[in-house]
């Protein structure tokens, strides 16, 4: 839900509570507009407000009476709370009782918690519980819990969220000490949660280990963001007077403890941020490799005194195989006073995988010696290699002359094994060599080969103003313009098919899948006046991993710039092989001018909608920016493409249409001849075959990925009757926007053309599952059906092709019409197309089609004249189409291909 969404909830709310009780309903009804779910939400609230207020009201024994049996009476097995059937109770503590459900809608397992009442009772605090909780589900993160619904039913508060198969990172601890290496994967996973939603500045306030579930593969979920809130944990905990045993539930069953894992400032009932979260997970990790929390005391007043006055025993004391560098860091995470700990999680992450990296790369130092030698010696210089590199460890990206050195030296100091020497030098060499370039590059993505396939996803808007909308969007599809670029990327998702996933609650996993990309990237964008916080995550669909995150602060003016860093960090992390040419293409910047770049970021999204309203503030947009900076390239690219739409609508004379395209392609050229877009524009405005294939090729040599251009090639290539290339390259459009319905008419027209009328069908239906008010794929789809002799269907799409007025067909209909011995109804059409002939620049081509299937030649020739004079482009594909099939044996036909420049290309068939 957005923020403007709850911004209008609330003020609705609050206005309703200032009304008397009897007028409430019929105020909340008007102010909602019709909208049922917004009436549903407030009403709720208003209940719940009402509810609250008269809880003294009920009789003493009664409450009491009322409030143990919820709090005693568990659900069983076969319970039904909307859609979803219990299936067994998972657990209970102090935050509520957790069941395993099953989803009867979408079949799908998931953990339901029961609020306790005692934190719902607020509407007010609930509100803020409920904004939190749908900020983190916007989130997406791989470590955070997905939550999928937040109800209320009967009186009652539950959470639906993921079911997580596996356990708690405190039965996981039960009665064993995890090892070092596990240790810090599971920390680190907890920080890359924590780091995502500290971005969206959201904090936990609550990690222990039993909000942490460990599933069956070692993956990491953390659950409960936004309870302790609920739960009044920001309120003071102690004071002078009082005493802890507030802290703790009494409650049967309860889970005792969260204690241990709270913060000073906490403690002290002092505000709390981001910090407090590093603390807690400070906490937790020096528990998993301890087997003991670092403050404890028989009563919950001791250890709030040990919290508040003590150091930390050494984590030495406990684990005698934990390194210096993690006490260090352990250390810093507890540090009492807030603002001596790490800035931020993010910093803690960085030293976690630095450590865990040293770790592994003298594993594998470890491993290589043994299996090089059995003897003792051997074994002992290894040891004394692996302390010396980590004492002259620095992070330059050769190998210091003096380490090897000293490697040489110490090998050959043991002449007894000197037939081994030049070997071992070798391992030597090259895992220190691999250590330095480890630590050079701080976390990569793992070994193995490159990753060749990429959907970035709309950034978030996660700011309160809409006006930045155009901003998270056009951040992404810049990101995806660089990318689409590389050569060595075989599929980078156009932002048409990633736009779907816009405002929806996503798994990145799923949406990979779906999409048949092996990364995703995920981003949030916030906006606070010339400030701006972006995260990015990019997650490996394979096995859910976290290749990397990253997160910048900068000032709007510096965007531009950022999308380059972006990208250069994408492909590292995919392990791409770049040339010099191509990362430089990734670091550049299209323009100089940060007032013409928001200009034109303007520009493009408007001119993406393709709409009437749209494409003329596209248009003065692009202007716009062009006047800032006059050799911004790119722009030009962009307006061409948009006069481009206007000449294909009809919406500019032709011929104007035309010039103009022409020139703003030629200035593109001229200012970057290796902008594909500017290549891709010109051939689009090229009158020589020749001329338009050669640019159409040199724009998909410097942007392979570009769906667009590949589409535009592909109907381009139709309209001379090349079908098979035109096929070929209208499936790979297809494979880079997989979600657009474009991309399936389009394909569906080719097949028509070529008369391959069972694919054309298939292609037909898919368009019309993604939109099923496309008039134009109603319309293929009935000259397929027609083609096939399925008469009623035919007729059924084209009635409902036309029946959308402002992009039907109703030429086709009267085609239709005719063909099935409908003489009268062709006829009718005909009349009103004839009365309304100024209304559409596609007039002419409609009666041309209508009296073709009227059998009338020369009334078809004559608007087929009108049509070419008035505006050929809805002619391009004259020589192809199945319905101009009866006019091809006549000479003035062959003619008129001729005028339209479609018969200067031979056929591939």
């Amino acid at each position: 839900m957005t923020p403007e969404r709850w911004k209008q909830i609330d003020q609705i709310f609050h206005d309703a509570l200032q009304r008397e009780p009897s007028e409430r309903a019929a105020f909340i009804a008007e102010s909602c507009g019709g909208d049922e779910y917004l009436q549903r939400e407030i009403e709720s609230l208003v209940a719940s407000h009402d509810q609250a207020a008269s809880f003294i009201e009920v009789p003493a024994g009664d409450a009491a009476a009322e409030f143990l049996a919820e709090h005693n009476a568990q659900l069983t097995s076969g319970t039904m709370l909307n859609r979803y059937k219990i299936l067994n109770l998972l657990g209970k503590g102090g935050m509520g009782e957790v069941y395993l459900a099953e989803d009867t809608k979408l079949r799908r397992k998931i953990a339901l918690k029961l609020l306790p009442s005692q934190f719902t009772i607020s509407s007010e605090r609930m509100l803020r519980f409920e904004h939190e909780a749908r900020a983190v589900s916007a989130l997406n993160h791989p470590n955070i819990v997905t939550i999928h619904e937040i109800e209320r039913l009967n009186g009652t508060n539950f959470i639906v969220t993921e079911f997580v198969d596996g356990q708690t990172l405190r039965q996981l601890m039960s009665g064993i000490r995890i090892q070092l290496i596990e240790a810090l994967d599971v920390a680190i996973q907890i920080a890359g949660a924590l780091e995502a939603a500290h971005a969206a500045g959201i904090a936990h306030r609550d990690i222990k280990p039993e909000n942490i579930m460990v599933r069956r593969d070692g993956y990491v979920k953390v659950l409960d963001f936004g309870l302790a809130k609920l739960a009044g944990r920001d309120t003071p905990m102690i004071s002078a007077e009082g005493s802890a045993k507030d802290l703790l539930s009494t409650h049967p069953g309860s889970v005792m403890g969260t204690i241990s894992y709270m913060s000073p400032e906490q403690a002290r009932g002092r505000d709390v941020d981001a910090r407090t979260d590093i603390w807690s997970l400070g906490v937790v990790l020096y528990e998993m490799l301890a087997g003991r929390t670092p403050f404890e005391g028989e009563i919950p007043n001791h250890i709030i005194a040990s919290i508040l006055e003590e150091e930390p025993p050494a984590l030495a004391r406990f684990a005698q195989d934990v390194p210096a560098e993690l006490e260090r860091i352990v250390n810093k995470a507890l540090r009492r006073d807030k603002n001596e700990r790490y800035r931020t999680v993010k910093d803690l992450v960085l030293d976690l995988k630095t450590l865990k990296q040293e770790l592994d790369v003298e594993a594998r130092l470890e491993r290589s010696l043994a299996a090089s030698s059995s003897g003792s010696a051997m074994r002992s210089t290894a040891q004394e290699i692996m302390r010396a590199g980590r004492a002259t460890a620095s992070q330059t990206t050769g190998l210091p002359t003096s380490s090897a050195e000293y490697l040489v030296n110490e090998i050959k100091r043991h002449r007894l094994m000197a037939a081994l020497a030049a070997g071992a030098v070798i391992v030597m060499f090259a895992a220190v060599a691999y250590f330095y370039i480890t630590k050079r590059n701080s976390f990569s993505a793992g070994s193995g080969e490159a990753i060749d396939s990429l959907a970035v996803l709309p950034f978030v808007n996660s700011s309160a103003d809409p006006n930045a909308e155009y901003l998270a969007d056009e951040l992404s599809d810049s990101i995806i313009d660089k990318l689409s670029q590389l050569p060595t990327l075989k599929k980078v998702i156009s932002l048409n098919s990633v736009l779907h996933y816009k405002g929806k609650q996503v798994d990145a996993q799923a949406v990979g899948r779906e999409l048949n990309v092996r990364a995703v990237l995920i981003g949030r964008l916030a906006q606070h006046g010339d400030d701006l916080l972006i995260s990015t995550e990019l997650v490996d669909v394979k096995d859910n991993r976290r290749l990397w995150g990253g997160q910048y602060n900068s000032k709007l003016a510096d965007v531009f710039k950022l999308q380059g860093e972006i990208a250069q960090e994408i492909a590292d992390r995919l392990r791409l092989k770049l040339t010099v040419t191509e990362k430089q293409r990734l670091g550049m910047s299209s323009t100089d001018n940060p007032e013409a770049y928001r200009l034109y970021l303007l520009g493009r999204f408007y001119r993406r909608s393709r709409t009437e309203e749209g494409l003329p503030k596209g248009i003065d947009y692009l202007e716009q920016a062009i006047k800032k900076d006059p050799n911004y390239a790119a722009a030009y690219a962009q307006l061409a493409f948009a006069y481009t739409t206007l000449r294909f609508k009809g919406l500019v004379p032709p011929k104007e249409g035309l010039q103009k395209m022409e020139t703003l392609a030629r200035r593109a050229l001229e200012l970057d001849e290796m902008l594909g877009d500017a290549h891709a524009a010109s051939a689009l405005a090229a009158q020589d075959w020749s001329r338009c294939i050669r640019e159409f090729q040199r724009a998909l040599e410097l942007d392979p990925n570009s769906a667009d251009v590949h589409h535009y090639y592909a109907v381009t290539l139709l309209s001379k009757g090349r079908s098979n290339e035109a096929i070929f390259h209208q499936n790979r459009a297809q494979e880079l926007d997989p979600l657009s319905p474009v991309m399936y008419l389009d394909l569906g027209t080719i097949f028509n053309s070529t008369r391959q009328y069972d694919q054309a069908i298939k292609q037909c239906q898919k368009a019309l599952e993604l939109n099923p008010n496309y008039a134009v794929a109603h319309n293929c789809l009935a000259r397929a059906y027609l083609a096939k002799g399925k008469y009623r269907e035919a007729l059924t799409e084209a009635e409902k092709g036309s029946a959308n007025k402002s992009s039907g067909d109703p030429g086709h209909l009267a085609w239709i019409y005719a063909a099935l011995g409908k003489k009268a109804e062709a006829l009718k059409i005909v009349n009103e197309l004839q009365q309304r002939s100024k209304e559409s620049s596609n007039n002419a081509y409609y009666l041309a089609l209508a009296y073709t299937g009227l059998g009338n030649k020369e009334r078809a020739f004559e608007f087929l004249q009108k049509q070419y004079e008035e505006n050929p482009v809805p002619l391009m594909f004259l020589k192809v189409e199945p319905q101009w099939d009866s006019l091809r044996s006549d000479p003035r036909f062959t003619e008129l291909l001729r005028r339209l420049n479609l018969l200067d290309s031979s056929s591939s068939e």
